[in-house]
């Protein structure tokens, strides 16, 4: 029986991820627009071509294109003004975004990689490598990007 659902899975794989890229794509667009998000971290931004990969370097954003002409994938992080309240509410305000540390679902996943991900690495090494108290992670799934976008809006919205 695995092994049929898993064949199953595998037949729909490449609009999957079709799906994924291109929501993920958009939401990484949108947040670039909330006053309450000051960084998005979504290499596929460089393949919009609408100059929201500013922040990359040039050369990352020609590796993007170059190695990644279908997209980066589904995941993707941000980072909030504030710290863990913050973001806390952020979690607790998302109604279509499930609170599970994993990615690559058909359901869409948020997480705070400093308190689950990266708990057991202390602060001083998190901060060192960009995992800071108020990251949030992403990983996109099947849902309507107008249904996620949303949630997001309104959760980052009800946080201040």
């Amino acid at each position: 029986m695995n092994a049929y659902l898993q064949l199953l899975g595998v037949e729909t794989l490449a609009v999957h991820l079709r799906q994924q890229v291109a929501s993920a794509t958009a939401i990484a667009e949108f947040l670039q627009t909330i006053p309450h998000v000051r960084a998005v971290h979504y290499s596929g931004l460089a393949l919009a071509g609408d100059g929201h990969a500013a922040l990359q370097s040039a050369s990352q954003n020609e590796l993007v294109r170059r190695d990644f002409p279908r997209g980066v994938g589904g995941v993707l992080s941000f980072e909030v003004d504030g710290g863990r309240e913050q973001v806390a509410r952020i979690l607790d305000g998302t109604h279509v975004f499930a609170y599970v540390p994993n990615i690559g679902d058909a359901r869409s996943l948020i997480v705070d990689p400093a308190r689950i991900t990266h708990r057991e690495v202390s602060p001083q090494f998190r901060r060192m490598s960009g995992v800071g108290d108020n990251l949030i992670r992403l990983s996109i799934g099947l849902e309507d990007t107008a249904d996620l976008i949303a949630d997001l809006e309104q959760a980052i919205h009800g946080a201040y």
